[in-house]
């Protein structure tokens, strides 16, 4: 084997979202602990498994980092980057993770998103031309 192989991984066609492991298990319950164990602070995982249900998974990647040197206290940082867009710069947000993960998504569906994608079931009833 080649000790350096190029891989073409699905995510490069539309990009990935990067959140900070750090703010999520550690900063936010530091400045909250009224949130520690609180289900809401798994944002990979909620972000993931609606990914999924919505057939975007693949295309769209969210993964976890070490500390993304931002610590805004009461959000928690995520990097969203559009690999597949030249056109496109990546942006670093931070979100509150309690109220924030709805409009966190809706960033990500929208920046990240690949122009060739087919239209969810959703998106196409809001696409449709008006009668």
């Amino acid at each position: 084997m080649k000790p350096i192989l190029e891989a073409k991984p699905p995510w490069q066609q539309g990009g990935v979202a990067v959140v900070c492991e750090k703010c999520t298990k550690e900063r936010f319950v530091e400045d909250f602990p009224e949130h520690t164990g609180d289900e809401r602070l798994n944002i990979k995982g909620w972000l993931k498994d609606r990914l999924k249900a919505e057939g975007r998974w693949g295309p769209i990647r969210v993964v976890t980092s070490s500390c993304l040197d931002i610590c805004a206290r009461g959000g928690v940082t995520v990097l969203i980057d559009p690999l597949g867009n030249a056109n496109a710069s990546a942006r670093c947000l931070v979100v509150d993770p309690l109220d924030g993960r709805e409009d966190l998504y809706q960033t990500i569906v929208a920046a990240l998103t690949p122009s060739n994608a087919p239209a969810t079931e959703n998106e196409s009833d809001t696409k449709k031309a008006p009668a």
